[in-house]
């Protein structure tokens, strides 16, 4: 069972040289099961009494929790439209060109509170470096 959802913030921001921009931040989240064989040397008694050395080897599912990050920044001679903002970002995850990602198998980690706050960082993050993200 595979899990997909995506959150996004956006702000407006007022470059160096006087010119508005609308960045947009997109988070890709994924959670999923993922197998994984684990091997464990144990004792193995193969008559009363009498041990020997084995490996076991048994399957785990663990749970992954996984954060992507993109971003888009609208030109300033264009109409901000806030879909094709996060059209744009969201083509960016797909083509693997992302500002960042988390991951976690821990179930209290990368809830939506979170995910909100860490878009939110990287938000006031890049307006605040604004002009090293423009071309």
């Amino acid at each position: 069972m595979s899990k997909e959802k995506y959150f996004h913030v956006y702000g407006k921001v007022k470059t160096e040289d006087g010119q508005d921009h609308v960045v947009t931040i997109v988070g890709e989240f994924k959670q999923s099961r993922e197998s994984e064989i684990v091997h464990e040397v144990t004792s193995v008694e193969t008559k009363p009494n009498s041990y020997v050395e084995g490996l076991l080897a048994y399957n785990v599912k663990n749970l992954k929790r996984r954060l992507t990050i993109g971003m888009s920044i609208c030109h300033p001679y264009d109409k901000f439209d806030e879909e094709i903002g996060i059209k744009v970002a969201k083509s960016r995850i797909e083509k693997g060109d992302v500002l960042g990602t988390l991951e976690t198998s821990d179930v209290t980690m990368l809830t939506k509170d979170a995910i909100m706050a860490e878009l939110m960082v990287k938000l006031n993050h890049v307006m605040g470096h604004i002009d090293q993200y423009l071309p």
